[in-house]
């Protein structure tokens, strides 16, 4: 038999920055796999042409060879050792780190606020839970292990992005904060003169006539923006010079739009302009010193941590997340203490499931109450878990729903929950505090 329940109506919102949803589901009745925040892009095998997904095992089209045959070598293909090397995969190693998550304090106001409001009583782990699904409601907290001090983490003082490798920090802050210390400018010039006979070409990319001064900057910008992870040796290999008039104009066109930098905290009057290597360069030497320091503690928005470049680092973040989803010890310990600290009250019902509220559990004894009050506290003594409506159809089965006689009946929750002489859950049930004195 299904159970209707029902939520006394609210003329408005506590607030109407609301960043969690109080009405949820209970996660031990109906919780779905929550998306992992923090999974690493993966390689990816290409589509099948007939459009159908890989079975395990399938690699390709077509029927499968005898075991230890090798395909017949199509004439004019290349041999594997004729190809780049294949850049190492990384190796797993276990940083001496700890990983915890945190509630972030804007989503925890907002949420303590709901709570104090509704004056009902909600599960703490749901609550943790809730915080975990959105990125935006916690935060990383990665810590270096007691007695590890010779490990280190580097951290950008502006960035606030982490790594345990002190290059790859500097790479991540040359490609996504390279603003923060330049200011970027398109400008408009005179298109390049003089005669260029061919033009170099990559992957339709254009780079320019190799006659041209820009030629060495620009074939190392496209190498380190779009070709790390090859050679430098290879990718010149293939590079294309052609001979095409419609190429060159069409480069002249484009390098009459150029892109400059000034430095933001330059000295006043001083508008020096910076290509984009001079500005590279410029924070190597001037700026890493002071913007990458050691840290031994670092606590990151989610959205930030998700962006760590770190192979090691992010997947034990990633696992510290899954074993986190699956039972969140460490925001649920944070979210106690915080609670605590708001003046909210944990308490423990059903199967030993912790619950908080704000308003302390407070039993009285029903023989000591006047009549319609005690007539409450036995039912729902009787009753635990009933709902408004069930506890007017227990009480007084003939009153019809929203009738004086119902609302006669209902009338006394509200002073009963305020101290706490009843129990409302986030659900709209109801339950009187057990009157077991602690051990």
């Amino acid at each position: 038999m299904s159970e209707k329940t029902s939520a006394p109506k609210e003329s408005a919102r506590p607030d109407e920055d609301i960043l969690l949803d109080l009405n949820f589901v209970p996660q031990w009745a109906k919780k779905e796999p929550a998306a992992n925040h923090y999974r690493v892009a993966e390689e990816r095998r290409p589509p099948r042409r007939d459009g159908k997904r890989h079975e395990r095992g399938d690699r390709r089209d077509g029927p499968r060879r005898p075991h230890g045959t090798r395909p017949p070598r199509e004439h004019g293909r290349p041999s594997r050792e004729q190809y780049a090397p294949r850049a190492p995969r990384p190796v797993h190693v276990e940083l001496p780190i700890q990983v915890k998550f945190l509630p972030e304090q804007g989503c925890l106001a907002s949420m303590v606020r709901q709570i104090h409001h509704s004056k009902r009583a909600y599960p703490l782990m749901d609550l943790a839970n809730l915080f975990l699904s959105d990125p935006k409601g916690h935060l990383v907290k990665i810590e270096v292990q007691p007695g590890k001090e010779g490990f280190k983490l580097y951290q950008g003082k502006r960035s606030k992005m982490i790594a345990t490798d002190r290059d790859v920090l500097l790479r991540q802050i040359l490609d996504d904060h390279l603003e923060d210390f330049f200011v970027k400018e398109e400008l408009e010039t005179e298109p390049p003169s003089g005669a260029f006979p061919c033009i170099g070409k990559i992957d339709g990319i254009l780079i320019g006539p190799p006659n041209h001064h820009s030629y060495a900057g620009r074939l190392a910008e496209i190498h380190r923006t779009r070709y790390a992870g090859m050679p430098f040796d290879r990718f010149k290999q293939k590079v294309q010079t052609v001979r095409d008039e419609e190429l060159v104009e069409q480069w002249k066109q484009d390098a009459s739009k150029k892109t400059v930098f000034r430095l933001k905290d330059a000295p006043e009057g001083e508008t020096k302009e910076f290509s984009l290597v001079q500005a590279e360069e410029y924070i190597r030497q001037h700026i890493a010193g002071t913007e990458i320091e050691e840290v031994s503690r670092a606590v990151l928005p989610s959205e930030l941590a998700r962006k760590i470049r770190d192979f090691n680092l992010i997947r034990m973040v990633r696992e510290a997340w899954q074993a986190e989803t699956r039972f969140p010890l460490s925001v649920s310990f944070a979210l106690r203490a915080a609670f605590r600290h708001m003046h909210l009250c944990t308490f423990k019902a059903g199967k030993n499931i912790n619950f908080v509220t704000t308003v302390k559990p407070d039993p009285i004894a029903p023989e000591a109450a006047v009549e319609n009050i005690r007539a409450v506290l036995e039912y729902l003594a009787d009753h635990p878990g009933s709902t408004r409506e069930q506890l007017v159809a227990g009480l007084c089965p003939e009153a019809a729903e929203n009738s004086d006689e119902a609302h006669e009946v209902t009338k006394p929750l509200r002073w009963l929950i305020e101290k706490g002489h009843i129990i409302e859950f986030f659900n709209g049930t109801l339950s009187v505090p057990s009157r077991r004195r602690r051990r």
